[in-house]
């Protein structure tokens, strides 16, 4: 029986309350704490954790105080600029740690992280949910045995559009720093950073690596009132030479995706979030479905069962792989600037409720016309959109943020 304990019940630790809800049931977790600061808001389920015996904590420090060496995993699925402490704390207090995407906002927290891993013993699982599923391996295995050839060029592209609601769900949706501390949340931060993740995951020369990134180019903008962006097209380019291309926005007219194309010398391997297809250029054909809802959190909590049994060599989606996402993200912050979006390139539309939702009419098209011709979107798609220069990341190792502590943007 694991030991664990919950830092959040509400947003997407709703989530993880139900997984471990879940997994009590079938006799594999004693769910022993949970650190509920909404308890007004969520008394439905403080009173089932309570009914079976979990302790409820207003504060994660008197939680982790309280139940030191009591806890085998705790899970941390809270706001971003919360990930580092607390996963800090919950190490010292002689637990190991799920804590959800992305692992930290900068670079620097996540050696940080890593450091007091360390010194723990324990060991910290990142909550890049996809990475753990078995279709995920079979396409890894794919590439690494050589059956599409010499990979050229790794892309992904989502049409998730979002509303107000869901930039006014917290206070840090859409903010470069909260309270003094970095964010960064954005597209490829946040809700589509599995997919960045898995195409840096399935660049990688062995089958635990990421891709090492050269250098990036990029097409960012926002129609959204924040800080950061909604609309992100990126091009990275990998030491080995790959192409990496991800086109996220949050203001399209379709939702769709995320669909993403892995191309080799000798064939591709198509994904999304139902099917992969591996066809090679001599006609042979492979089709696989992929983890449903369930199944997908089922097996990330098998993998993290695994690994309290001594299984060493179970995948999980350690803090050194994560970062290589974090670096990115950093390096793309650090270099490139987000523009707004030209107001009458703007549609605004309200739904029943009477909550707003921005679209840019167009992108839809043109995010699809890019990712099929392999080039990020421009001028000749939208005379106001703008190509940065290619940034060389040779020597990037921490990020600064100086232009915008500076407010020169």
């Amino acid at each position: 029986m694991i030991r664990c304990a919950l830092i959040g019940v509400s947003g997407f630790g709703a989530v993880h309350y139900a997984d471990l809800m879940r997994e009590r049931a079938s006799g594999r977790a004693e769910i022993v704490g949970a650190t509920i600061i909404n308890q007004e808001q969520e008394r439905e389920k403080c009173a089932a954790l309570r009914a079976i015996g979990c302790r409820i904590y207003e504060d994660y420090r008197e939680m982790l105080n309280d139940l030191r060496g009591k806890i085998d995993l705790c899970f941390i699925p809270t706001g971003i600029a919360f990930h580092l402490p607390m996963t800090v704390a919950a190490l010292e207090a002689g637990a190991n740690v799920y804590v959800e995407k992305p692992v930290t906002a900068t670079i620097q927290e996540a050696r940080a992280m890593r450091e007091a891993e360390l010194r723990s013993g324990k060991f910290v699982a990142v909550g890049y949910q996809s990475i753990y599923q078995p279709e995920t391996r079979r396409i890894k295995e794919a590439i690494l045995a050589g059956r599409i050839g010499q990979l050229k060029t790794l892309k992904c592209y989502g049409l998730w559009p979002r509303d107000d609601s869901y930039y006014h769900r917290n206070n840090w949706a859409g903010k470069l720093r909260v309270g003094g501390s970095w964010v960064l949340d954005c597209p490829f931060t946040n809700a589509l950073a599995h997919y960045l993740n898995l195409l840096l995951f399935h660049g990688g020369n062995s089958f635990g690596a990421s891709a090492e990134i050269a250098s990036l180019q990029t097409v960012l903008y926002r129609a959204n009132p924040i800080e950061t962006n909604d609309v992100a097209n990126v091009r990275l380019k990998t030491v080995d030479g790959k192409d990496i291309f991800f086109y996220f926005t949050h203001v399209s007219e379709e939702n769709f995706g995320p669909f993403s194309v892995i191309e080799g010398t000798l064939g591709r391997i198509e994904y999304d979030l139902s099917r992969v297809v591996i066809e090679l250029n001599s006609g042979e054909r492979e089709c696989f479905d992929c983890s449903n809802e369930t199944e997908l959190r089922v097996h990330v909590f098998d993998a993290l069962a695994a690994r309290l049994k001594g299984d060493k060599d179970r995948f999980i989606c350690t803090v050194e792989s994560a970062a290589k996402h974090t670096l990115v993200c950093n390096a793309i912050f650090d270099f490139a600037d987000s523009a707004a979006v030209p107001a009458d390139a703007v549609r605004v539309v309200k739904n029943s409720a009477g909550v707003c939702r921005r679209i840019v009419p167009g992108i839809d098209r043109v995010i699809r016309r890019a990712f099929e011709e392999n080039r990020l979107p421009g001028p000749e798609d939208f005379p106001w959109m703008k190509r940065s220069p290619v940034f060389s990341l040779e020597n990037y190792h921490d990020f600064s943020g100086e232009k915008y502590l500076s407010g020169n943007i």
